[in-house]
Order: structure tokens, then C-alpha cells, then sequence
């Protein structure tokens, strides 16, 4: 076993520290950051087919995306949040599938997923806080878009 880091209860600190002081739109980063790293625990897991590991990392990714389909307001929303509902509703049904299955390249487009919707959450961030422009954040457009994903078609009505 490692020996404990001393300074365990100090980063403990900063970290509640942190997420108390939060703007929501931080807040929505440190969640998408959690469920990244849960998911590269999953994968790190499958890989050393450590399946207590692997679930429970599962199970705190998928307890983030409820967290996120609970913050949107179906009802009062628009398009874009409820394309963001079935977003999270799928990588969270591909998730139960990893979970039996092992299956990491279903994995790995759950990460692509995350990362993606992060960083356009990010954008959103920085141009609401005038450090960039629409038109700069467009420029810097992953490759592999959200906007292209299966689950954000008009025309998809699976769920799952």
C-alpha cells in the first residue's frame, strides 16, 4: 500500500473550498471534469479487469449525467435542452452497456461526448466573460462536434 500523502487533508480542503465558492457555470465544469476522470478510472479498470473498479466508476460517471439531466428545465427550455436531455440519457443507457459488456470503445465515445459538450460549455464560458468571441470559439470547433452526434438529430426518437 502507498504511503498516504500528508498533505491529503489540505487538497481535501482547497477542493470543498473550491466547489463551495463556485459560479454554477464552474460547477458544471468541475462535474463534467469528475465524470472524465471517473470514465478514465472505467477504462483503466477494464483494461486491468478490475471489475469492482469499473463499476463503481461507472456508477459515479452515470450519478453525474442524472445530476445534469436534473438541472435542465424540460419544460421551459428549448431545443437545444432537450437534445441535451437525450444526450446524457444515452451515454448514460451506453454506460449500463460498458458495464456489462466491457466494451471500451463505447467507452471511449462516452469520453468524446463529455469532452466535447465541456468544452463548448467552456466556450459559452469564455465568451460570456468577453474573453473570446463567438466567431473565434466557432474557429476552434472539435473536429468530432456534438452538434453531429446521433442523439442531438431531430429525427432520433430512441432514448436508448
Amino acid at each position: 500500500m502507498p504511503p498516504k500523502n500528508p498533505y491529503e487533508k489540505y487538497i481535501k480542503q482547497y477542493q470543498t473550498s473550491n466547489i463551495n465558492t463556485a459560479t454554477p457555470e464552474k460547477l458544471m465544469i468541475l462535474l463534467l471534469d469528475g465524470a472524465l476522470q471517473f470514465l478514465q478510472k472505467a477504462k483503466a479498470a477494464i483494461m486491468e479487469n478490475n471489475i469492482k473498479d469499473k463499476g463503481e466508476n461507472i456508477d459515479g460517471a452515470r450519478k453525474i449525467l442524472r445530476e445534469l439531466m436534473r438541472t435542465i428545465d424540460l419544460e421551459n427550455g428549448n431545443a437545444v435542452a432537450k437534445q441535451l436531455f437525450r444526450l446524457y440519457n444515452r451515454m448514460s443507457m451506453n454506460l449500463i452497456r460498458v458495464n456489462v459488456t466491457r466494451d471500451t470503445g463505447k467507452l471511449d465515445e462516452v469520453i468524446q461526448d463529455i469532452t466535447n459538450i465541456r468544452w463548448g460549455f467552456q466556450k459559452a464560458i469564455d465568451i460570456k466573460n468577453g474573453l473570446i468571441t463567438v466567431e473565434d470559439a466557432m474557429k476552434e470547433m472539435p473536429q468530432n462536434e456534438v452538434q453531429q452526434h446521433p442523439a442531438l438529430r431531430e429525427d432520433n426518437n430512441d432514448a436508448g
